[in-house]
């Protein structure tokens, strides 16, 4: 059977396209985009070969590290894990298309060590901004992005609350930017689990 190269682009399109639902939300709760069943996450935290060093390291970039880890996260029975530490740069279609057809969505932190809202000092501008928007550029249209997070336990202590305010307005920004690209991809916080601040950084985040 002879097909065409305008054909087989499209099969192939179609098939990558129908490698892995993508995951809508409805209020708290993830539902699966094509069926409507209800999606809970089983999931780990993914970041091999990181150092107490402010260097970025990027696995999603690396399609030998996820060549190796692959038949591990598949072992686990995973269909979610979190990444901490990404770069908008370089080449990401390896090793998103493979966690994509293993059925395994992600994940991401919009910061890293370098570019986050620092708790001590906390400051927001244009600069952190675009370096949001352009991680948001990048994994957005992958279909199995399953959300970002905003920050990762910046405020971690009942002195450095004020810090939140920043995350909440990163939260807002990167929301709206989401909604003008025409992408439905959900933004949160990581918060810290202290006893002395969790019901109330759980208040202001909701509100």
């Amino acid at each position: 059977m002879r097909v065409s190269i305008a054909s087989a682009a499209l099969l192939g399109l179609a098939f990558r396209a129908a490698a892995i639902d993508p995951i809508v939300t409805k209020g708290s709760k993830f539902f699966n985009s094509k069926t409507g069943e209800q999606f809970f996450i089983k999931g780990v935290a993914y970041q091999p070969d990181i150092e107490s060093t402010s260097q970025v390291r990027d696995p999603l970039a690396d399609k030998a590290i996820c060549t190796r880890d692959l038949p591990f996260l598949k072992d686990m029975g995973v269909n979610a894990i979190r990444v901490y530490q990404t770069e908008p740069f370089g080449n990401h279609d390896d090793c998103m298309k493979m966690l994509s057809d293993a059925g395994i969505y992600v994940l991401l932190d919009l910061s890293t060590p370098t570019e986050t809202i620092n708790r001590e000092t906390p400051t927001y501008d244009v600069d952190l901004y675009g370096y949001y928007k352009q991680k948001i550029d990048t994994f957005g249209e992958y279909d199995n992005i399953l959300g970002f997070f905003a920050g990762n336990e910046v405020t971690n202590a009942v002195n450095n609350t004020d810090a939140s305010a920043f995350v909440k307005a990163v939260i807002r920004d990167t929301r709206s930017y989401i909604k003008e690209k025409g992408l439905s991809i959900p933004v949160g916080y990581a918060a810290n689990d202290d006893a002395d601040i969790r019901w109330q950084l759980q208040t202001y985040f909701d509100c």
